[in-house]
């Protein structure tokens, strides 16, 4: 079994908290910290989030856009925010696909981190085939279980 995807979605969830934990810090002091103890106690890492099996679909559907939305933007200053984009859609249905199929989960998490890498790397060549084998896993994963 292969315990690095896992840890990789867990850094990347927890850069999301930090994100937002960052963002609720942007207020005022009197406001931020119940904003932050409430946003800590109520955060489920996202592998751990069910969603209904049609929520996956759209998103696995949505996905291959953003991908593509953040290749084209790598070498601009929206490439960060793009992939930002990625991460937040995947976020919000990765726990039932998880739980759904694990091998095709840990087949998505195997390009994902590659894929970011690529785009901040400005690899567009490579990132545009990372982005069509990822293609070919939702295609899978979607035929399977739609």
């Amino acid at each position: 079994m292969h315990h690095r995807p896992r840890q990789i979605s867990r850094s990347l969830a927890g850069a999301a908290i930090a994100a937002a934990l960052g963002l609720s810090g942007c207020g005022s002091d009197s406001s931020s910290s119940s904003g932050t103890s409430a946003a800590a106690e109520t955060t489920v890492a996202p592998e751990y989030v069910k969603v209904d099996p049609a929520v996956v679909t759209a998103g696995l559907e949505k996905l291959p856009g953003t991908i593509d939305s953040a290749i084209a933007a790598i070498g601009t200053p929206d490439a960060k925010a793009k992939l930002a984009e990625i991460e937040a859609e995947w976020f919000s249905f990765e726990g039932t696909v998880r739980e759904t199929d694990t091998a095709l989960y840990l087949d998505i998490e195997d390009q994902l981190t590659p894929l970011q890498r690529q785009i901040e790397a400005g690899d567009a060549k490579t990132a545009k085939a990372t982005a069509v084998t990822l293609q070919g896993i939702f295609d899978q994963y979607t035929a399977k279980y739609r």
